[in-house]
Order: structure tokens, then C-alpha cells, then sequence
């Protein structure tokens, strides 16, 4: 099917594609997380972690963003799309040598032998996915999201197969690793295979690639380090097994809304770039979206926060019942990362990544302070404290800069994210009462599901009434719902 250009179609089919995507690969790692949470420890979990918090660490301090360049501008070139292939090449292989000299520095810094088997393997993977075709991005600019969901779907499973098949016989950390192999080597050849782009060598464009992302590279050396700048700090002051916990609390905890926040951003900024000749249109997208991720993710968060300890002993077992306060603190911690996300898409489409940069060190100072204040009383836990404080710190400074550089409107943002706050938190008050008064784990997990989903839903209604029917996702549902009646009554 050809894509429209009506660019409201092109960002809810984004959303909607992008979210069903993440959502399989979510259920099918949610699926092999509870499996293998029974075949291996704690301290396995801690092992894999450090080594891709170095993987991670080293790829951010080498990513120049060649997809990003592509998908900001509404008209790219061959030599342009080449040389985006060429850079993403010549950055895994730069990361993957990377990692194999830092190999020491990280065994002695975690003082964990085994990761020299985690970064070996992970540094051959991570030079090969490099090789991936282009053709990924240029499906994604064109609003063709079959593709990464064909690519990303049999993946997982490839993936979530391989490494339950390796659990079960090997029952330690190598079966994670076995896993992670497998998702970064199926899609090189699946990217061939299903489009029909074929890339060729070609630097003519980089240094034009590297003038318009440099300051987004900054800007994601920032969010890593902020992150997972506490894990590792986690990861130095505690043992593998606590880390294990943490790692896996933090993961847990921010699975809900990590996966559908980014996935209704995911099309924005190909929208917003077919608009971004008309400033007031622009902003209009900018702060509908902003009250569509807002209606979602605060009931998200808020309500698994409620049922965080029910959750991790139905799923992953009792032995990882200490992870529950950091799988709480992290939910909300997600939350506050997400709610005004979309205002940093609009300095990007506008070229002010070096404002955004700013946004996230201003960030990461603010996470530093806190963490220096709680870490010496709360230990582990003050790391997730000050990760929810810099975050709420972040969302305010990223409307003040949009305001400012982008004529964004504060007050009617504001308002966008007041409405479903406070429903959530009336939600999460129901759910935690019901908790108390239900004994028997699944009936009582279930009847808060269900009556915290019945409850959001009716206040959202009733708010979105009571406050004039303002543009979200309440009116783009509504909408929706209309031309299918309309659609029906003419039939």
C-alpha cells in the first residue's frame, strides 16, 4: 500500500505500527526473561549487564547518527544514503576494536573475569550489524513499517529461542550471551533479503553527515552516561548478584513505558519535517502528541508502580523479590524521562541539536547531585532516586528551551500532562487499596489490572469533556470512531 501524506495518518499508522512491533518483541523478551529468570541467577544477569553497559558506552561515543541525518531531511540523495552506510560501517568496527582494547580496563573496573567471553563475542557482533542494509532507514522515511516489523519480530524469536535452547543447557550467563549473538546477526541478512536497496561505499557526504549530528552525538554521549551513568556506579559498589538485581529491577520496572513511549514518537520526526514550513502547525503536532503520550504513559507507569511486587514474584520468581523497589522507582523514573519527549524531537527538526545536548548534560549534573546527596544514605537506591529527579529536572528544561527557541506554548502543555497525572494518581490510590484487600495473588493482580484500566479510561472520558474536548488521543479516537459509524451508516 502506498503511504499518504496527510501527515496525522502517517504519525497515529507510526505510532500504531511501531508500538505493535515493540509490543511482540516486548512480550517475547517478557516471555524469555520469566523463563530464564528460573534457570539463572542473579549475579548471570550482572555479568551480561556490565558487558553491555561497556558495548553501550563504546558505540554511544561513536555514533555519528547517519540514520538521523536521513530521516530529517525530506529529500535525500544517493550519495547521501551511501555515505550514511559507510559511516555506520566504519563506526562498528571503530567500536568493535574499541572494545577488545577496553577489554582490561573492564575486567579490572568491574573486577569480573567472565566478561572477557561477554566482550569478545559482543565485539565480533557489534562489527557485523554494522554491515546491516540502509534500506531499514529509507522504509521508515517513506512511512513503510512493515518491514522493521517483519525484521525486528523474527529476530526475537530467533533470538528468545536461541537463548532459552542455550539455558537449558548451559545454565549460566553464556546463554544470554549465545542470545544476543543471535539478534545481531539475523537482521544483517534479513535487511538484504526483504528490501531492495543496495548500498555501495561512498564518503563524499560524511563530512556533511558529521556538520549536522555532531552536537547530537554529544547530546547521546549525555543521555548514555545519564542513563546508565548509575549503573555503573552500581555495577563498582555492589556485588555482581546486587547489580544483577538492580540491572534487572531497572530493565523491569522501565519495560511498560520504555516500550510505548519512544514507539508513539517513533514517526514524529518524519511528520513534523513535512511540516516544518509552517511553524504553528508544527507546534500544534508537537503538543497534540505531547497529550496522546501523556494519556497513555501515565497510567502505565503509575499503575505497574501499584502492582510492582505482585508482578515480579507471578514472573520472575520470589527469589527476585529485592528487585521490587528498584522496579518501582523505575517506572516512574520512565515516566518523567518520556513526558515531554516530543519537544525535543522539535530542536531536532529545527537543528537545534546543540541546544538539546545542553538539555541533557543540565541533566546529568542534576543526576550527579542528587546521587552524591543519596547514594551515602540509601545506597543502590539512591542511584534510582536521583534518576527520577533528573528526570523531572530534564522535562522542565526541554519546555524551557522549546519556548524559547520554538515558540512553543507552556501553559497548554502543562495542561496536556495535568489531566491524565492526576487521574493516574487517583487510579494507582484504587489499586493500591484493592491490593490490601484481596488475598489470593492472581485474582487480586487481575482485579487491579482491570479496575485501574476501567477507572483511567471513564476519567479520561469525563475529563476530556470537562475540559472542552481538547486535541489528544481522547479526540483522535473519538474521530476515529465517528468515521467508522459514518462509514457504517452510509454502507
Amino acid at each position: 500500500m502506498a503511504p499518504t501524506h496527510n501527515p496525522k495518518t502517517n504519525l497515529i499508522r507510526g505510532a500504531a505500527w511501531t508500538i505493535g512491533t515493540r509490543w511482540i518483541i516486548k512480550g517475547l523478551g517478557f516471555i524469555n526473561t520469566v523463563i530464564m529468570a528460573r534457570l539463572l541467577l542473579p549475579e548471570d544477569y550482572g555479568i551480561v549487564a556490565m558487558g553491555m553497559l561497556v558495548v553501550g558506552l563504546i558505540q554511544t561515543f561513536l555514533d555519528f547518527g547517519p540514520a538521523t541525518a536521513l530521516l530529517r531531511k525530506a529529500e535525500v540523495s544517493r550519495d547521501e544514503i551511501d555515505s550514511a552506510w559507510t559511516l555506520g560501517i566504519i563506526q562498528g568496527i571503530a567500536a568493535g576494536l574499541a572494545l577488545m582494547a577496553a577489554l582490561p580496563v573492564a575486567v579490572d573496573y568491574f573486577k569480573e573475569p567472565r566478561l572477557i567471553f561477554v566482550l569478545w563475542a559482543l565485539a565480533a557482533s557489534v562489527i557485523f550489524i554494522s554491515f546491516s542494509n540502509i534500506g531499514q532507514v529509507l522504509a521508515r522515511k517513506e512511512f513503510i513499517y512493515t518491514l522493521d516489523f517483519k525484521i525486528s519480530t523474527i529476530t526475537k524469536v530467533a533470538s528468545v529461542v536461541t537463548t532459552v535452547i542455550a539455558g537449558l543447557m548451559l545454565r549460566d550467563y553464556r546463554a544470554l550471551v549465545i542470545g544476543i549473538i543471535a539478534g545481531y546477526t539475523l537482521p544483517v541478512f534479513l535487511s538484504y533479503l526483504w528490501h531492495p536497496y543496495r548500498p555501495r561505499w561512498n564518503t563524499s557526504k560524511i563530512g556533511e553527515i558529521w556538520m549536522l549530528t555532531k552536537w547530537l552525538m554529544v547530546a547521546r554521549i549525555g543521555q548514555f552516561v545519564l542513563r546508565k551513568g548509575d549503573e555503573f556506579v552500581a555495577g563498582r559498589i555492589g556485588t555482581t548478584a546486587q547489580f544483577g538485581l538492580y540491572n534487572v529491577g531497572s530493565d523491569f520496572g522501565q519495560m511498560p513505558v520504555g516500550e510505548i513511549g519512544p514507539a508513539m514518537l517513533k514517526a514524529l520526526l518524519p511528520v513534523l519535517s513535512s511540516l516544518q514550513d509552517d511553524i504553528e502547525r508544527t507546534n500544534q503536532a508537537v503538543i497534540k502528541t505531547i497529550a496522546a503520550v501523556n494519556t497513555v504513559i501515565w497510567p502505565i507507569g503509575l499503575g505497574f508502580m501499584a502492582i510492582a511486587a505482585q508482578a515480579t514474584e507471578i514472573a520472575l520468581g520470589s527469589k527476585w523479590l529485592e528487585a521490587v523497589p528498584f522496579i518501582s522507582l523505575f517506572a516512574l523514573a520512565s515516566v518523567l524521562q518520556t513526558i515531554t519527549a516530543p519537544a525535543n524531537t522539535l530542536l531536532i527538526l529545527h537543528g537545534h541539536t546543540r541546544s538539546q545536548s545542553q538539555i541533557v548534560w543540565i541533566e546529568f549534573g542534576s543526576f550527579v547531585a542528587a546521587a552524591i546527596a543519596l547514594v551515602p544514605g540509601f545506597h543502590l537506591v539512591g542511584l534510582a532516586l536521583a534518576r527520577i529527579i533528573s528526570s523531572a529536572v530534564s522535562s522542565l528544561v526541554a519546555l524551557l528551551y522549546t519556548k524559547k527557541i520554538c515558540r512553543l506554548p507552556i501553559i497548554p502543555i502543562l495542561k496536556t500532562i495535568a489531566r491524565p497525572l492526576a487521574g493516574a494518581v487517583a487510579m494507582y490510590g484504587l489499586v493500591t487499596y484493592l491490593q490490601g484487600i484481596i488475598d489470593a495473588p492472581m485474582p487480586r493482580l487481575a482485579a487491579a489490572i482491570l479496575s485501574g484500566a476501567a477507572f483511567f479510561m471513564l476519567w479520561s472520558l469525563l475529563s476530556w469533556h470537562l475540559a472542552g474536548r481538547p486535541e489528544g488521543l481522547e479526540s483522535t479516537v473519538m474521530d476515529k470512531l465517528n468515521q467508522r459509524r459514518m462509514s457504517s451508516t452510509k454502507a
